[in-house]
């Protein structure tokens, strides 16, 4: 199976050049004075729990007060939305996305991804290959010049051939603090003394890194430099892999072959327990490796409903990805004991008390943005999570991570006074069936409302713009 690693070029070499690059100003689409959610059942996502028959009151997009329908006062200005029968949770949270190029017009690829995430209940991303285009991009999502999920971004990613010496590691951090970038992000093939230079000067100058931990790197040393997240899982099984193996991990992410016999699963405990001391978190992009080591052929992946509302030159580059991976299958016994594998690791990093954050790494690989975000979910719930303990890797431990690792203030992520107004209302509790989050009733972001028929009709713009017939 080849690698893929950089198969998400061929995304950003298609679409480099794609999309308006004229800045134009939106009118504000930040919150409106006061919203009541009135009688609402309010899943607030501190703990797993329901708060029955509650009134929250939002203004200037902060929730002001929560408190009981029947003894909650509702401000005569303030717009009523019905929550009677529904259910009020946190705005979801992608820790990890590729934003697209262009301003973030309706008529350029960036500004239908934030569509996307905003029709799935996205209302924050972590974007992790930046370039200067998306902190314009961020800045005018934060000042309301356009609706879209508030943006965390990294800058460009450092591999062993852009800083293939500790100086220039050093120089490329410095460049990305200075430029405004909310992160580094570490990625293939850097020398032990390269990353070295990037943990040291990261921390001297005050930005986390995050990203993968390649063979060149180890686990061992990740974590030992507290770098803040580890995507993908990277060098979990490398690391569980018996000492007396004969048989070596092949290069790259994807592990397969023969060393699988020789995984040591009760060394995962260790590992686990390392992970949880070093304060390391997880994005482990569960979805996007089963979709890679799965023998779904592209004439079914081609089917799902998602796909159109991307343009068909994306579902064609979907489509060589996914073929590249599938010319020479490995036996099924190895993709499904690597996908057991990295199940496993996602519950007992769960059980020790060591954080998850979800990530979809769309779009890529038929992960439609917002769309790819649910299925990460799934993801979680089928490798043993509960629901709630997926939910929580998408709302309140991101909002933690950013507080923690870039001193944010902890005002997102749950549904609690003072915290930002990013929320989702349901048709039923998400806490029984993740199956619910399809059933919205609309979104808030920041305080701005958007009702399940303004997101549908962004939905269905769309789909009008992309309706060619699939390749």
């Amino acid at each position: 199976m080849k690698q893929f690693c950089l198969s998400l070029l061929l995304i950003f070499n298609l679409f480099g050049a794609a999309g308006s690059q004229n800045i134009k100003q939106a009118p504000k689409t930040e919150a409106q004075t006061s919203i009541a959610f009135v009688n609402v059942n309010v899943v607030p996502m501190d703990r797993e729990r329901v708060l029955a028959g509650q009134t929250v009151i939002v203004r200037d997009g902060r929730i002001a007060v929560i408190g009981p329908a029947e003894k909650t006062k509702i401000p005569a200005d303030a717009r009523r939305i019905d929550g009677r029968g529904k259910y009020l949770m946190p705005g979801l949270v992608d820790m990890h996305v590729h934003l697209l190029p262009g301003a973030g017009n309706p008529d350029d690829l960036a500004g239908q991804q934030l569509e996307l995430f905003l029709a799935n209940g996205v209302t924050t991303v972590r974007n992790m290959i930046g370039k200067p285009e998306h902190l314009t991009l961020r800045d005018r999502v934060a000042k309301g010049e356009l609706p879209g999920p508030t943006i965390f971004t990294a800058g460009a990613p450092l591999l062993g051939n852009t800083v293939p010496t500790p100086e220039a590691a050093e120089r490329v951090v410095l460049e990305q603090k200075q430029a405004g970038y909310d992160l580094v992000k570490v990625h293939e093939g850097l020398s032990p003394e390269a990353y070295a230079a990037i943990v040291a000067t990261a921390k001297r100058v005050g930005i986390p890194i995050a990203g993968h931990v390649t063979e060149t790197v180890g686990l061992e040393r990740a974590l030992a430099a507290h770098q803040t997240s580890i995507e993908h899982l990277d060098g979990y099984i490398r690391a569980i892999v018996r000492s007396d193996s004969p048989a070596q991990a092949p290069p790259g992410q994807i592990i397969l072959g023969p060393v699988l016999n020789y995984v040591d699963e009760k060394k995962i405990p260790g590992v686990v327990r390392a992970t949880k001391v070093a304060e390391v978190w997880n994005t482990p992009t569960l979805a996007l490796f089963k979709l890679i080591v799965s023998d779904e052929q592209v004439n079914e992946l081609l089917k799902r409903p998602e796909l159109t509302y991307v343009p068909p030159k994306m579902r064609a580059a979907f489509a060589q990805q996914v073929q590249g991976t599938r010319e020479v299958p490995p036996p099924l016994n190895e993709r499904r004991r690597f996908t057991e594998l990295r199940d496993m690791l996602v519950r007992e990093l769960r059980k020790a008390g060591a954080k998850l954050l979800v990530g979809s790494d769309s779009p890529q690989f038929f992960l439609v943005p917002g769309f790819a975000t649910h299925r990460e979910l799934q993801s979680f719930v089928e490798a043993g999570l509960t629901p709630y303990e997926a939910l929580e890797a998408a709302t309140r431990n991101p909002a933690e991570y950013f507080a923690q690792f870039m001193h944010t203030p902890l005002d997102f992520g749950t549904v609690e006074v003072g915290k930002r107004a990013d929320l989702i209302l349901l048709e039923a509790n998400p806490l029984e069936s993740l199956s619910h989050l399809q059933r919205r009733a609309g979104v808030m972001v920041r305080g701005r409302w958007l009702p399940q028929s303004e997101l549908q009709s962004m939905l269905d713009q769309l789909e009008a713009r992309y309706r060619a017939p699939a390749p």
